[in-house]
């Protein structure tokens, strides 16, 4: 069965590279009949969290099926999802590449040198600036510092500092899922504004960190720690310029390019230090397709519900009963952020709560300005992804670092999402008057 899967999965793999190249051949229906497949040889090898996640996600969307017959949006879920075993796909091969590379070994000497309870603050920050253009991508590069011997409590240490930092990503990043659909029911924020604020939320987000969160926090252990990542800057660097100039050259999105121009720089990644580690590169790659059912059947069962919510939310009249409620604008932003903090705790992707959030929201009068909803939406976004299950954070941080997705969610980090989204939804509140 994990042959299949390694099969279906590549031939996935090539017909995404394809759709990206070509996006006008008719390749949805072919893909979607392989990615339906894939989850379908995965199913059986789920974990029990898992099967019953995906069974809620699927009796969820049945019965919005049922109650509303928007049938036609399972397809268009699956046509959303089908990038999601290339793109983990790819990841796990980043990851092969970077332990070949002597950056790598040198990043994790120095890394491995600094006191472990100092140094939380320099990895939150790094998953913060790797992860603003990289995005998960920033795991592949953190997990191989710690080379596969690491204990498990280390590895999962690791992600759940980091994870703090890239929940931030979304703030501000227009490189990011969230942006992109918060930008097509916002569509007139300009970008700019949305990038100045998020990053001042941003910026309060890494102090209510170091001040509450971070084992001994400061800024001289902030500095020791980030010294750390100095021989892996200029790879990181290339890779992402690289990714940027894939999606603006080219009109992609951020997981299109990361698909699309990754494999390229691994090949040469590997080339330019060992030529002879090609081979087992690829077969690492190809192995882990075998390796991706889980997080890639939470991700497709999630996306499916978002869209039939999508599609079933105009015929369930809840649009008039909230408008006739005429809730103060602060209720709206604390209820837009908290909503997407708890969907994400209970295991809802943050494509179903935000979409759900942003439908509503922007189908009523709330006294809420363009730009403060928009931040609003986007924090929440990415606090719940540092929660979520669903995630596509713990998602790739449970196959980079090798560590169960319901063990890379403490209870430090649920009580930082809830925290840092209380301060954020409170200085969203009282800027709200300032734009309408």
């Amino acid at each position: 069965m994990i042959r299949a899967s390694v099969q279906v999965g590549g031939a996935l793999w090539l017909l995404t590279f394809a759709h990206i190249l070509f996006p006008k051949l008719p390749l949805f229906a072919l893909m979607a009949i392989l990615l339906v497949a894939f989850v379908a040889l995965a199913l059986p090898r789920l974990a029990r969290h898992s099967a019953i996640l995906c069974t809620v996600l699927a009796a969820a969307t049945l019965a919005l099926g049922f109650a509303y017959g928007q049938w036609e949006a399972i397809l268009t879920g699956l046509t959303r999802s089908a990038i999601f075993p290339a793109f983990l796909a790819t990841i796990v091969l980043l990851r092969a590449t970077a332990e070949q590379r002597p950056e790598i070994a040198r990043a994790r000497a120095l890394f491995g040198a600094l006191d472990r309870d100092r140094r939380d603050s320099g990895i939150v920050v790094g998953g913060l600036l790797i992860g603003s253009v990289l995005q998960v991508g920033v795991f592949a590069i953190l997990a191989p510092i710690l080379g596969r011997d690491a204990p498990e409590d280390e590895r999962r240490d690791v992600f759940t500092t980091a994870v703090r930092g890239m929940s931030m990503v979304p703030f501000w990043s227009p490189f990011i899922v969230g942006m992109a659909v918060a930008s097509q029911y916002l569509p007139l924020v300009p970008l700019w504004q949305i990038m100045s604020l998020g990053l001042c939320m941003t910026a309060v987000g890494i102090l209510v960190s170091l001040v509450g969160f971070d084992r001994h926090g400061s800024l001289g252990a902030l500095w020791r720690s980030l010294r750390s990542f100095a021989p892996i800057a200029v790879p990181v660097v290339v890779a992402a310029l690289v990714v940027v100039g894939t999606t603006w050259a080219f009109g992609l999105s951020t997981l299109q390019a990361l698909v699309m121009s990754l494999p390229v720089l691994c090949l040469a990644g590997v080339l330019q230090v060992r030529p002879d580690a090609i081979r087992p590169v690829a077969k690492q790659a190809l192995d882990g397709l075998g390796r991706i059912g889980t997080e890639t059947s939470i991700l497709v069962f999630a996306t499916t519900l978002g869209a039939i919510f999508e599609a079933s939310l105009p015929q369930t009249g809840i649009l008039p009963w909230l408008e006739s409620l005429q809730l103060p604008a602060a209720a709206t932003i604390f209820i837009v952020v908290m909503t997407m903090n708890i969907g994400g705790l209970f295991g809802l992707h943050a494509i179903v709560t935000g979409t759900f959030l942003l439908v509503i929201f922007t189908g009523i009068p709330t006294g809420v300005s363009d730009l403060m909803l928009m931040q609003a939406l986007l924090a929440g976004w990415g606090l719940a992804s540092g929660i979520s299950i669903s995630s596509l954070s713990i998602a790739t941080g449970s196959v980079m670092f090798r560590v169960s997705p319901t063990r890379l969610i403490p209870l430090k980090n649920i009580v930082y999402v809830f925290t840092l989204g209380a301060v954020v939804a409170t200085i969203l509140s009282a800027l709200n008057g300032l734009f309408v």
